[in-house]
């Protein structure tokens, strides 16, 4: 792929993640305002999508080729439709089965072929930085979106903000349609877990664990200290840019001493205190820090972890990138299960936060490749031997 195609992605990634944090930040929190729903119910939507999710995955690895450009542009519909849920629908339960329905085929229709080209960009000699660049595109727009969204709802409503989310998404299939030449088609891609050896694929399932319990709890968390649309926004917006630059440079660091599992453990100890702390908040503003800290922690755990599995099939990118989504949704459909149930049982966000933890520690098990020099005798020149 050349430049055009380089610069294509990194647009429509940018268009997407505006559109989507801009108005899907707000997901939950309009079921909990607008439709009343219990708060351990909110996230129905996302273990169905998941679930999907790991269905379509499996699809994909049966099928001889898959046209990207078709795909990307196919998921792009489905968010439409999951818009359009929301607008039209008014019921809760209604709303989560059917965006649900409609998340669970965007998530892999879209986002393995991106990942997938994404993968294809890169050697090991860069991919960290350029893994880390793609990953910053959601800090960055995440910094300003959730904010411009909750100002909408306070001074007009959740219905224009899903229909400006749905418009913005409109305009990123748009642009796949005009990359759509710099784009390469009939791609195979295969569920390898073999491939990626067994402690990659716990770290993996603790990485789906992670951004499960994350991912939800981030915003009902955030829900319980304060459930004004308008600076939930500009609260969500603060997380957003906490780590993008750092994971840049650690990973143009760990390109050059081709060192990824240090980096990726650092990020997940480091990133356990900072759960402890979320738990122990008693203010929005010790919450607030609290979050900061996690996301600028945990930032760079994805990033190498998503590395160490393209080192791993540096041959085979497609098949590290379709075993790598199959795995994380299978985590994310079981941490969410469990943050809901417990949440049922009573239990309250914070507490519940703290189920991250072990899923973090899974995270750390990652193995990757190392080279390492092997003597030979003299005249037969040098070798590198992966083991």
């Amino acid at each position: 792929m050349d430049r055009r195609a380089f610069a294509g992605l990194m647009i429509i990634e940018t268009l997407l993640a505006f559109g989507n944090t801009f108005a899907a930040s707000f997901n939950m929190v309009y079921l909990l305002n607008e439709l009343d729903m219990p708060l351990w119910s909110v996230p129905t939507y996302l273990i169905m999508g998941f679930a999907i999710s790991i269905i379509v995955s499996l699809w994909m690895s049966w099928k001889p080729h898959l046209d990207p450009r078709n795909a990307m542009i196919a998921g792009l519909a489905w968010l439409c439709v999951e818009y359009i849920m929301l607008i039209v629908v008014k019921d809760g339960w209604i709303i989560s089965l059917s965006v649900g329905l409609a998340f669970g085929l965007f998530y892999p229709l879209f986002w393995t072929p991106f990942n997938i080209l994404m993968a294809q960009m890169t050697q090991k000699t860069d991919r960290g930085v350029t893994y880390g660049a793609f990953f910053f595109v959601w800090p960055a727009v995440t910094f300003i979106a959730p904010l411009l969204g909750g100002l909408v709802i306070g001074y007009v409503s959740y219905t224009v903000l899903f229909g400006l989310g749905m418009s913005i998404i409109v305009l990123t299939a748009v642009t796949v349609a005009a990359y759509r030449r710099y784009i390469p088609k009939d791609q195979v891609m295969r569920i390898r877990l073999e491939a990626i050896g067994r402690r990659n694929v716990i770290a993996t399932l603790g990485e789906g664990g992670f951004e499960g319990i994350f991912w939800v709890d981030v915003v009902l968390v955030a829900w319980t200290f304060n459930q004004d649309e308008v600076s939930l926004g500009a609260l969500f917006s603060l997380f957003g840019l906490a780590a993008g630059a750092m994971g840049i440079i650690l990973g143009k660091v760990s390109d050059k001493i081709q060192n990824r599992n240090l980096f990726l453990r650092i990020s997940v100890f480091a990133s356990m205190p900072c759960i402890v702390a979320i738990f122990l908040a008693s203010s929005l503003e010790e919450y607030a820090i609290g979050n900061g800290l996690l996301e600028f922690a945990s930032f760079v755990f994805p990033v190498f972890l998503f590395a160490i599995l393209t080192d791993k099939l540096e041959e085979t990118k497609n098949d590290s990138v379709l075993t790598r989504e199959f795995l994380l949704d299978i985590g994310r459909v079981g941490a969410i299960a469990l943050l809901m149930l417990l949440l049922y049982m009573g239990m309250t966000p914070q507490e519940v936060f703290l189920l991250a933890i072990p899923f973090l520690g899974m995270g750390a098990v990652a193995h990757e490749l190392r080279k390492q020099a092997v003597r030979l005798p003299v005249g037969a020149g040098h070798a590198d031997q992966l083991h």
